[in-house]
């Protein structure tokens, strides 16, 4: 298996999207149709009652819904398909595999924080199948404004899993498990498209009038405070929120917190640790002062393999590891990206990035 060694892929303010995603896909062209070839794997072994024709109707519908969301996000896509030499469809998948119909990924356990005790902190924890590590980036983008840039966790081939924008912004995702998932945007669109929000109320306003296609839970952070919502086709409940100034903590895990969300919520499976995690989160988060701390935290191993870091595959149908994670002091724009588990993972990498003041393009 291709092993892409944790890039960090940047773009350039003067090229197009378009030319971005030429970029990401001709420089990581084997390991992007690698990595679909995977995901598409993946979804029909998890049901073997999809069909080719399902597929591609599920995904022909989510590019157009996503195409009208966002034009420019969708060009980065064409571009990548263009220079990884890989049907959209494909792509669709790979960005979106986990919210098609009927396809659910009770283990991908994320654990995902806001602490605000002097100076905000934000991070998370990325759990997915573990063949997913190898393929984990960092893609460096321009923001909206000339002199910030965005920092974004994902896989090669995708447009984000989750970032910091410079000027002190944040967004997290956890996967939810709930009813009544339909064709919709794809999520990682919408994750790219809140980091170039302006405000924190203008990025709320983008996520809850989102067409989405199935359950998240979404973290939106800032230099002035934190929520959590959790969002599906038809609901979007805010679930727990800092104010600006206001001291404390809120994390989320992978089961529904709102009283509406829990009323669509589907069964966990046996080997899900969501309840596990929240409980060691509830417990340390009294020690997390520091971007340190933080980082800790979500690299910790008290209960492993049920611990908030974890490279142990609990399931043999669809095995769930810490793939990666990142944490953000808001204020000063120190960012740590990483990819694996620091205790257990010979391959493991870690990336730091320095405060603001050193965003600016060249």
């Amino acid at each position: 298996m291709i092993d892409c060694g944790f890039p960090v892929i940047r773009y350039e303010r003067a090229h197009s999207p378009l030319q971005w995603g030429e970029q990401h896909g001709e420089t990581y062209r084997d390991a992007v149709r690698q990595l679909a070839a995977i995901r598409r794997g993946l979804m029909f072994e998890k049901n073997p009652g999809l069909r080719d024709s399902i597929v591609s109707e599920l995904a022909q519908q989510q590019w157009r819904i996503s195409a009208e969301y966002d034009a420019a996000l969708t060009d980065e896509l064409v571009g990548i398909s263009r220079g990884a030499g890989l049907p959209l469809e494909d792509l669709v998948v790979l960005n979106n595999y986990t919210d098609f119909r009927d396809i659910q990924v009770p283990d991908q356990g994320c654990s995902t924080v806001f602490v605000h005790r002097g100076t905000p902190l934000s991070g998370q924890t990325w759990d997915m199948h573990g063949s997913a590590k190898n393929f984990v980036c960092v893609i460096d983008a321009p923001a909206v404004e000339a002199e910030h840039r965005l920092r974004i966790f994902s896989v090669v081939g995708c447009v984000g899993m989750m970032g910091f924008h410079s000027a002190g912004r944040m967004v997290g995702v956890n996967n939810i498990n709930t009813n009544g998932a339909r064709p919709g945007l794809m999520w990682p669109l919408l994750v790219r498209r809140m980091l170039q929000a302006r405000t924190l109320p203008e990025m709320t306003e983008w996520l809850i009038s989102a067409p989405v296609t199935s359950g998240h839970a979404y973290l939106l952070a800032g230099t002035d405070g934190a929520s959590f919502w959790e969002v599906m086709p038809d609901l979007a409940e805010r679930v727990d929120a800092l104010s600006a100034g206001q001291s404390g903590a809120i994390f989320h895990t992978n089961h529904c917190l709102g009283k509406q969300a829990q009323r669509r919520e589907v069964p966990l499976a046996r080997t899900s640790t969501t309840h596990i995690r929240y409980e060691l989160l509830k417990k340390k988060m009294e020690t997390v002062n520091t971007l340190n701390d933080l980082y800790e935290l979500l690299n910790d191993h008290e209960n492993y393999p049920q611990s908030i870091c974890s490279n142990y595959q609990t399931n043999s149908q669809d095995p769930s590891i810490t793939c990666g994670g990142a944490v953000g002091e808001l204020t000063s724009g120190r960012l740590s990206f990483w990819r694996g588990d620091p205790l257990y993972d010979a391959n493991f990498v870690r990336r730091d990035f320095p405060s603001v003041e050193a965003h600016v393009d060249d």
